[in-house]
């Protein structure tokens, strides 16, 4: 948004500067046909007074110009920054997580298979959701489902067998 208000302050810049061409040229083509009296004196007193106007826009035009670079130059290079220190953190993200699904991996080649079980049906006995669960244990939501729909089947199998 600033690069457009930049362009528009340029157009502006520019359109005054061709009408105050366009009103010299105008003045001239008067003068020529005016007697040389004091309406000659007075038509040049306007013109330079315009033109005196005319430069003092110009500079406050080419102040803002400067100002509104010297906002887009500072804003670019915080903006930059920031980029550059999300990107640090992003990947300081990517590493711990892979760091930790590797320990995961291991533990679970590692015959940790029934501790896991174990731990997903201990998890939902404090009333944790099927989501919670694969989230903390950083599992699919599937295998969490299918322990604890088999876990239940062992449970009734063992109460009926029990009971009988």
């Amino acid at each position: 948004m600033p690069s457009f208000d930049l362009k528009y302050l340029i157009v502006v810049l520019i359109t005054i500067d061709i009408l105050l061409i366009a009103v010299c040229v105008f003045l001239i083509l008067k003068i020529r046909l005016i007697p040389k009296t004091e309406v000659f004196e007075h038509g040049i007193r306007l013109f330079e007074s315009m033109l005196g106007d005319a430069d003092e826009v110009s500079g406050q035009f080419q102040e803002q110009i400067k100002i509104k670079y010297s906002l887009i130059k500072k804003l670019s290079v915080q903006l930059d920054s920031r980029i550059d220190r999300l990107n640090v953190l992003l990947n300081r993200a990517d590493i711990l997580l892979s760091d930790d699904r590797a320990v995961r991996q291991d533990n679970l080649h590692d015959g940790s298979i029934l501790h896991r079980q174990n731990e997903i049906v201990e998890l939902a006995g404090k009333g944790c959701s099927v989501e919670e669960i694969a989230n903390r244990l950083l599992i699919p939501k599937g295998e969490v489902k299918l322990i604890l729909d088999l876990n239940d089947k062992n449970n009734r199998t063992q109460n009926s067998r029990g009971v009988s």
